[in-house]
């Protein structure tokens, strides 16, 4: 579950903590603490109880966010979400993608973490200004899954679609491309039955759900929209 406390007008290092004690005291599953503020994350850290580590999101190849969070993430053995820029920002190429993610991983193996606690975030980009977004995150996608297999590819699939109408169709679409192209982690609404249709389709679709078991029971219960 993501927990993520930026609000317009609040204090995310006091407001993250906050919230991952309210939703521990709800749920007793292992938590994404999602925020772009490095001390925010330390302090949602702190008041984390659940025996599974969770997922801290993100970190990037800045620097100056990764002096201040990866010690962190290295002595707790978290998860983490590693976002494909640096000081930079957004590469718009695969190529130069892929040369941060070779960086980072490498930094963070050598620092004790394991493989499978890196979650690759490819930073999806709008098709609307760049219209060879979806190809490009796809392309990635499938380089990251071919270098770097016992790692995970999580990214912001509603990404694709901002700033165009229909964007419900747009993401369904783009989210089952990217499942055939690597993505294995999806930060999405449940709740959104149409989405999760597509999630139960796709995963039969690329062989994740043998003999349609998934699918099948989904349908029997309802979950399948039409």
């Amino acid at each position: 579950m993501d927990v993520n406390a930026g609000v317009a007008s609040g204090n995310e290092v006091e407001d993250l903590p906050w919230l991952v004690e309210i939703v521990q005291k709800e749920v007793s599953i292992p938590l994404m603490l999602d925020s772009a503020n490095p001390e925010a994350l330390k302090v949602g850290l702190s008041v984390y109880r659940h025996p599974e580590p969770p997922i801290l999101n993100s970190i990037s190849g800045e620097e100056e966010k990764w002096n201040k969070l990866f010690p962190v993430i290295s002595e707790k053995k978290c998860k983490i979400v590693v976002l494909l820029m640096d000081d930079q920002g957004i590469p718009r190429t695969i190529e130069e993608r892929l040369v941060i993610a070779e960086r980072l991983f490498q930094r963070m193996i050598e620092a004790g973490l394991p493989p499978d606690h890196i979650y690759f975030d490819i930073l999806v980009l709008s098709v609307a200004v760049e219209p060879d977004a979806a190809l490009v995150t796809l392309e990635t996608m499938k380089n990251i899954r071919a270098k770097f297999i016992d790692s995970h590819i999580i990214c912001g699939v509603s990404n694709i679609s901002m700033g165009l109408p229909g964007r419900k169709l747009m993401n369904r679409t783009f989210l089952t491309m990217a499942m055939a192209a690597g993505l294995d982690t999806l930060l999405v609404d449940v709740r959104d039955q149409a989405l999760m249709s597509s999630v139960y389709a796709g995963r039969t679709l690329i062989n994740q759900d043998p003999y349609c078991l998934e699918y099948l029971k989904a349908y029997r219960e309802k979950k399948i929209l039409l």
